[in-house]
């Protein structure tokens, strides 16, 4: 379980490459054999990208997740509630933040395999806001859901996926309705759970049931609220590759660097997990590990303990 401190820090699974330190058709799938080593950001990837590009770029991630986009009322997007996104079908980032989209472009082209952003967190109302504009408005091209998400996309056309930290809500009809509308404007959805698998396992399956492979992952939080979670054990998303994670050492539940080899070491050896994430960059920003940074660190550790 995360909570949301939007007005300072935000939620993305930031992914570096670890090697390189209108409808659309359905982008190819990036989880294959070998999946993502992710890391979750806020506030310093778009309040401080002259430090945070180079220090993600050269990490050896290959996810990153910007985190959180809230959904308001009335559908306009807004990233921790300080960074104003979209509104009313025009992107308007570039008005607090032009270099934004600039930045995201850079990490693909430092190596980055998959830009994500996360909708959500705990104890906030974006998927209640979702379920009442699916209700009163739909998710057609005409509907204000649609038109924003498709301006977020134009804009920013190197985010590749939607994460989904539903905490508080769990609506199974529109939350369906709306992740097929992202699989049409060419984004992959990837439900992230603490808790309340059945839910999750059904939803995935619904979503990719009404549009095949919408779904291509899954985060699992195995800290905080989810601490004792277990990928290999009652998170069987049929296929779907589940990414645990594991949150660094000032959060609950988080762990070493050495312990987070050791953890993600265990799942891969237990069940064959293929991807992995840390929670927060903002927490180990700029900080020393060894003769590098704390961010390379935890990312060694998490792609030594996938590869052995």
């Amino acid at each position: 379980m995360r909570h949301s401190v939007r007005l300072y820090r935000a939620k993305v699974v930031m992914g570096l490459a670890f090697a390189a330190a209108g409808l659309v058709a359905a982008p190819a799938s990036f989880a294959a054999s070998n999946g993502y080593t992710g890391i979750f950001t806020g506030g310093p990837i778009y309040k401080n990208p002259s430090a945070s590009l180079p220090e993600l770029s050269q990490s050896g991630f290959d996810e990153v997740v910007v985190w959180s986009v809230e959904v308001l009322e009335n559908g306009d997007l807004n990233l921790n509630g300080e960074f104003p996104l979209v509104s009313n079908g025009s992107y308007i980032g570039d008005q607090t933040h032009p270099e934004f989209a600039n930045t995201l472009a850079s990490l693909k082209s430092a190596g980055v395999k998959r830009i994500t952003l996360s909708i959500g967190s705990s104890n906030v109302g974006d998927f209640q806001h979702i379920q009442q504009l699916v209700n009163s408005g739909g998710t057609g091209s005409g509907s204000v859901l649609y038109r924003n998400f498709q301006a977020l996309k134009a804009a920013l056309p190197s985010v590749d996926a939607i994460d989904l930290d539903d905490e508080n809500s769990y609506d199974t009809a529109s939350t369906v309705s709306f992740s097929v509308m992202l699989g049409d404007l060419g984004y992959h959805v990837m439900p992230d759970a603490y808790t309340n698998s059945a839910y999750w396992i059904d939803l995935a399956a619904e979503i990719n049931q009404a549009r095949p492979g919408t779904v291509d992952g899954v985060h699992l939080q195995a800290y905080a609220g989810g601490s004792g979670n277990n990928p290999c054990s009652g998170w069987a998303f049929s296929g779907i590759p589940v990414y645990p994670g594991v949150a660094d050492t000032s959060v609950a539940g988080g762990v070493s660097v050495p312990d987070a080899q050791d953890t993600v070491g265990g799942w891969k050896n237990q069940c064959g997990t293929t991807g992995a994430f840390l929670w927060l960059y903002d927490d180990v920003a700029g900080k020393t590990y060894g003769s590098g940074t704390l961010t390379a660190g935890y990312a060694g550790a998490l792609n030594a303990a996938l590869n052995q």
